[in-house]
């Protein structure tokens, strides 16, 4: 095991690595693999198949949903910035009760409420908490593009840029300016 001294050395000299590159690389990986993994699975799994501890799945799932909305209701009544993620958790999770729902309720009497419950309720629901998190990471990036600069805001929740260096290193090395390498460009441009 090295010792701090050694690691702040070795962290001084070494390149540090783009998280963003390193992150977005093992995500394409993951989906390269998903695809093919996917295809077999379409063909191998049965239409049918006897679920055990099926009662345990849902309840489980539901359960989880019910943590989920509470810490979304907490962040709102709190104004915190988690709201975004749990936002995202929330309609994430809403959608895939109701793809559930539908799909194996499909030829057996609970369909009809299945599918009016996925469509009354669980789909508006999630859109909202989108459209949430949206509203929320736009108003964040107005917010901070107005504190450090005299740029415009971005108008488009994808062009919402990372407002620190995406790297990882031990520390983070002033320029010859004396300022940290995150305020050279407002805290806005993504690293490259």
């Amino acid at each position: 095991m090295l010792r701090r001294s050694q690691r702040d050395a070795t962290a001084q000299h070494a390149r540090p690595v783009e998280l963003h590159r390193w992150l977005s690389t093992a995500v394409l990986v993951g989906v390269v693999v998903m695809i093919p993994y996917s295809i077999f699975l379409s063909f191998r799994l049965p239409v049918r198949f006897n679920a055990h501890n099926w009662d345990v799945a849902w309840v489980g799932f539901d359960s989880a949903l019910i943590v989920v909305l509470a810490a979304t209701a907490w962040a709102a009544w709190n104004r915190r910035q988690v709201l975004a993620a749990t936002s995202i958790i929330a309609g994430t999770m809403l959608v895939c009760d109701a793809w559930f729902d539908v799909t194996t309720s499909l030829g057996t009497r609970d369909q009809l409420s299945s599918i009016l419950s996925g469509i009354l309720l669980n789909i508006p629901l999630a859109l909202f908490f989108f459209a949430l998190a949206r509203r929320i990471m736009l108003r964040s990036a107005a917010v901070l593009a107005a504190a450090l600069s005299n740029d415009a805001p971005p108008q488009r929740a994808h062009d919402v840029a990372m407002p620190f260096a995406t790297t990882w290193r031990e520390r983070v090395e002033p320029t010859s300016s004396g300022e940290s390498p995150d305020a050279t460009h407002g805290g806005m441009e993504p690293s490259t």
